[in-house]
């Protein structure tokens, strides 16, 4: 394989999620999940996974 490879994540956790968008309450981050501006899935009872690229897409303002 030639070129770079990218070192981003898949996915990260909510708590993940709310420090990279610079949010103080991870309420947002669900309420942003609820309103499909970002893209998740859950992975057990208490576990969220939430869509790295939707991530991205979201903070650079092209949801």
């Amino acid at each position: 394989m030639t070129g770079t490879t990218s070192l981003e994540p898949l996915t990260v956790t909510v708590p993940q999620a709310t420090e990279l968008l610079g949010f103080k309450d991870r309420k947002v981050v669900y309420q942003l999940i609820r309103e499909g501006e970002i893209k998740a899935r859950k992975c057990s009872n208490r576990r969220i996974l939430v869509n790295y690229k939707s991530l991205k897409r979201y903070a650079e303002g092209s949801n």
